[in-house]
């Protein structure tokens, strides 16, 4: 019997967190699922698989691995390869479902047919994040909107890096979302693959929205963003320079390359529009969406650097990546020239005076309530929201917030 959802957990060489992952799979209350573990682990540590596997004697897994160690991206292609449910959620080995949620996004497909069903995602840092002020983060959110999403509109937003409501993690990404069988096979028809970025998530998001021109969006945070120690996306700006070796000789060996349109520099406005620039080769009539100019001063008014040097070597990079386009590069030198750049560190973080509600989300510190993993989490946010109540999801509608506004209170009060 086919299932009706193909969950994927793509992992490499992080099997401590992943053991809680696929616990707030098996958790789940809605039964027709696979569960796949695309295993692109170095060899010596497979073992340790095995190990955790002994806790998991549930037919419904299938662990499986790629003849050679991949890059990201190429990881999960292999993944969506080995999928054979209606619909795919793809999430890492660090992350999760919040508890009962797959039986909600069945319901919802069920009700509106509707190929993209997308939701808030909390965010939670693990007890061994670095830095180490990040450590036990949990954001939830907390007044989001259930409705129907513009795809053109939200991408011109996210792109153009505005601060208007254009949060990319709200695009309809394989993390946050179910997408059909057939919009993926629509994808993988028109591109020749599925994934054609470093960013997997974050193309994807760009993709189904481009196709679908609209989507169902929901407000109650249904998985779970776990940032932990081995991170790709926390190696990359936290300097982590082992796991940033490993991630880009794997990318090297891909036939995935970076744009030569824009720098390769470990910033999170290039991570957001790079899969983007990547999927423009693929659909032209994206390019008209941003101009270069405007992606470099982007670039520019948001470059950070840790010292005299990073920043002389980051202003080398975005030069050499705007050589090749004559006016362009005649404009990047004339706008570096007024910019007047120094050291600019990233902001500091104190977790003790986020705390509390800041409008749209509830911050917390998850080690004052016990959260030690994602699987802890997953079971905490489903308690806080409880049932999601049936609505017309095609119409722009907001949650009811004051249980919800009850329960913070209490916490709040409870953890300090």
């Amino acid at each position: 019997m086919i299932p009706f959802f193909s969950i994927l957990i793509p992992t490499r060489n992080r099997y401590e967190t992943l053991q809680y992952a696929i616990l707030t799979v098996l958790n789940q209350n809605f039964q027709s699922f696979e569960l796949i573990i695309a295993d692109n682990s170095d060899e010596e540590t497979v073992q340790d698989y095995k190990l955790i596997s002994k806790n998991f004697d549930d037919s419904r897994i299938k662990y499986c691995r790629p003849s050679t160690v991949l890059a990201m991206s190429d990881n999960y292609e292999f993944a969506v390869s080995q999928a054979i449910g209606e619909y795919i959620i793809i999430f890492g080995d660090d992350d999760g479902l919040v508890a009962n949620s797959l039986e909600k996004i069945f319901a919802i497909i069920k009700k509106t047919k509707a190929n993209i069903v997308s939701w808030a995602r909390v965010e939670y840092s693990w007890p061994d994040r670095i830095p180490q002020q990040y450590s036990n983060l949990l954001v939830i959110p907390y007044v989001a909107r259930t409705g129907v999403i513009n795809s053109k509109k939200y991408i011109k937003r996210i792109i153009s890096y505005r601060n208007d409501y254009s949060d990319y993690r709200y695009l309809p990404m394989f993390y946050n979302s179910a997408i059909s069988k057939n919009l993926v096979k629509s994808l993988k028809e028109k591109t020749g693959r599925v994934f054609n970025a470093f960013s997997p998530d974050i193309y994807s998001g760009y993709a189904f929205a481009h196709l679908e021109k609209e989507y169902i969006t929901i407000g109650q945070p249904l998985s779970i963003n776990g940032v932990s120690s081995k991170s790709n996306g926390a190696a990359q700006l936290n300097e982590d320079n082992l796991k940033k070796a490993d991630f880009i000789k794997l990318n090297s060996q891909s036939t995935i390359k970076w744009p030569q349109s824009i720098p390769e520099i470990p910033t999170i406005y290039l991570n957001i529009i790079e899969p983007f620039v990547q999927l423009t080769s693929f659909f032209p009539e994206l390019k008209k969406y941003i101009s270069k100019k405007k992606m470099y001063k982007n670039t520019i008014d948001n470059l950070e650097s840790v010292s005299e040097n990073d920043l002389e070597e980051k202003v080398k990079k975005i030069l050499a990546s705007a050589e090749n386009d004559k006016p362009l590069y005649k404009w990047v030198v004339n706008y570096l020239s007024t910019r007047n750049l120094k050291v600019s560190l990233p902001l500091q973080f104190d977790l003790d005076n986020k705390i509390g509600f800041d409008g749209s989300h509830l911050v917390l510190d998850g080690s004052k309530f016990g959260l030690k993993n994602v699987y802890d989490v997953s079971l905490f946010i489903n308690d806080l929201f409880g049932n999601l109540k049936s609505t017309d999801y095609t119409k722009p509608t907001y949650l009811s917030l004051t249980t919800r506004f009850k329960k913070a209170i209490a916490l709040i009060l409870k953890e300090r």
